[in-house]
């Protein structure tokens, strides 16, 4: 059986390739894709040749959604015709190792070693081709404590900082976003935050003193820029909370005496929380991503959007795939 793949061939390079299926193992199953999600930051790395662990070519993709089509006679929590996520799958040996691969038409998923997701009847599963980036935020949130009326300011309004700004309004939080994009700034003032601040028009530090005087409870820093880590703490009240929620390619320099004369607490984030909850928060409407996909798109244009998402396009906000329609 073949499979159709986005396939990474070297740095700014993509093409959909094609690749025999591995045989199914006793506790695998078959799932044919129906949509998969993008990861900007992390897959854009991949695209540009900035992640370390990788080695063209390469498949990148770590939360996509489809139906079982078959099953390995070992497996028994999951039948032919579920619907399923999943982060990984099996591709052929000579593919060097990827922790992703599920930008696949059809997959080869272990059942035991990072098993796939059950996804509700009721959960949208466009919306749920991007549950990793709600669970990424629910791994920060869950590092902190969120009480009820807190201020919380989110710097950026990408998926990391839309799903941020939703998880702290779910904890009570009153949440003021900013975000370069007026694509973002729109599409947060819809779904994700109270306030949404355009921080080259508006005077965003005026905002924050306005319904904080004393600072903000906590920021919430998406943004992945160096430089926005200082103002953060600026912004913080003494005693505040500033989550790094970004990855950050360039060092991070702290002065320590305006750092120390706040007392803050500084949590840095990394990988991902609980994708079964992530799940169940989608499925309450307590994180809401449907609207917030600008891209529904068959794979054939994944080379043109990844181009467009390296460019730091403002026009896309959520990239999922729609392999619906057959491979390519």
């Amino acid at each position: 059986m073949k499979a159709s793949a986005l396939v990474i061939t070297g740095p700014h390079a993509m093409e959909v390739g094609h690749h025999t299926v591995p045989e199914l193992g006793d506790d695998d199953v078959l799932v044919r894709t129906e949509y998969s999600g993008v990861s900007q930051g992390t897959e854009v790395d991949a695209f540009r040749g900035a992640r370390r662990e990788l080695t063209f070519p390469t498949i990148t993709g770590y939360q996509s959604v489809g139906i079982i089509e078959a099953a390995g006679p070992a497996v028994r929590r999951f039948a032919v015709g579920d619907r399923v996520l999943f982060n990984t799958s099996r591709l052929p040996a000579d593919y060097p190792f990827t922790w992703m691969g599920s930008h696949v038409s059809h997959a080869v998923v272990s059942t035991t070693s990072r098993p796939p997701l059950a996804v509700p009847a009721d959960v949208d599963p466009v919306e749920a081709a991007l549950t990793a980036m709600v669970a990424v935020s629910l791994g920060g949130i869950q590092q902190i404590t969120v009480s009820l009326g807190d201020v919380v300011h989110v710097n950026g309004q990408g998926l990391i900082g839309q799903a941020s700004a939703q998880l702290a309004r779910a904890r009570g939080a009153y949440v003021i976003a900013s975000d370069l994009s007026p694509l973002r700034r729109d599409l947060s003032a819809q779904y994700s935050a109270d306030i949404v601040i355009d921080p080259r028009e508006d005077d965003l530090d005026a905002v924050l003193r306005t319904n904080a005087p004393q600072g903000v409870d906590i920021v919430i820093e998406t943004s992945g820029r160096a430089d926005q880590v200082a103002p953060s703490i600026e912004r913080i009240k003494t005693g505040g909370i500033l989550l790094l929620q970004g990855y950050y390619r360039d060092r991070l320099d702290i002065d320590f005496h305006p750092t120390h004369i706040k007392k803050p607490s500084i949590v840095a984030a990394c990988g991902f929380g609980d994708l079964k909850l992530a799940l169940t928060l989608l499925q309450r409407g307590r994180a809401r991503f449907g609207g917030l996909v600008t891209h529904l798109s068959p794979p054939e244009q994944a080379p043109e959007l990844f181009a467009r998402m390296e460019s730091a396009d403002p026009g896309i906000l959520g990239v999922v795939f729609d392999w619906t329609n057959g491979a390519p």
